[in-house]
């Protein structure tokens, strides 16, 4: 199936983020022609070394970006971008007026400059908790109806030459039942949308490869990836519970 002309976008708090829900559906519309673009709001510096306190946080994050690059270069990712917010805090990011602003306004641009007609994210639950993941499921979806009105983030867009630009559909990524009770996940959002990743599997395994700073053990990773089975799931923003979809871009003329 050609997917020229379908744009597909992600919205991650941290590198490697991006590999444990959708790594595989990354790698399988880019290979089938989609352009992906994968947005990164933090480098990364809260994060272990190796299991280890990091020390430097300086050469932690550098290194981190680097891994995101490799990793998003093995998935077939054709834009990344990787914002400098601090990992770990991004609840004061929501807290401080002027840097919501700013923050919001940084995914506005990325929507405006490369026009998804699909977004992706996380839930609102983040995945497991994780306070960075909720404020960036929070701040997407404002900023998918931020980034199709006019008045909002003018100047900016003035200035940089481009429009505004609505997405056609936003998607929380999710987990199925065995996930979620292996994982003891609390709730997640309803599954609207399943993802054949067959033949993609190994993907996600060669993207997390090079998150080298963050996977000292394979053995459960390997585990992981077996649970998710021959699917990644996803769940429509708006649609409830009753949609089966198996195409992210299923009822969208590209």
């Amino acid at each position: 199936m050609g997917r020229e002309g379908q744009r597909l976008m992600i919205v991650m708090p941290h590198p490697d983020d991006e590999c444990f829900g959708c790594a595989s559906t990354i790698a399988r519309y880019g290979a089938e022609g989609a352009t992906v673009s994968l947005i990164t709001m933090t480098r990364g510096g809260a994060g272990l070394w190796n299991g280890r306190e990091a020390g430097d946080l300086r050469r932690l994050t550098d290194v981190r970006e680097l891994e995101l690059s490799d990793a998003a270069a093995e998935l077939g990712v054709h834009f990344l971008e990787v914002f400098d917010y601090p990992d770990g805090a991004l609840e004061r990011v929501e807290e401080v007026e002027a840097v919501r602003e700013r923050f919001l306004g940084d995914i506005v641009r990325c929507l405006r400059s490369h026009r998804p007609q699909v977004v992706v994210t996380f839930g609102p639950e983040g995945a497991y908790g994780h306070p960075d993941h909720k404020v960036v499921s929070r701040m997407t979806v404002q900023a998918c109806t931020l980034s199709g009105d006019p008045a909002a983030y003018e100047l900016e867009a003035l200035a940089l030459g481009i429009a505004p630009w609505s997405p056609s559909k936003l998607y929380f990524q999710t987990a199925n039942t065995m996930t979620v009770e292996s994982l003891k996940l609390p709730p997640q959002p309803p599954v609207t949308t399943r993802i054949s990743i067959k033949g993609f599997e190994e993907a996600k395994l060669r993207a997390f490869a090079h998150h080298r700073t963050q996977t000292q053990e394979w053995e459960p990773l390997r585990k992981f990836v077996a649970g998710q089975g021959d699917t990644e799931v996803f769940s429509l923003v708006g649609a409830g519970g009753n949609l089966a979809e198996d195409d992210l871009f299923a009822g969208i003329e590209t």
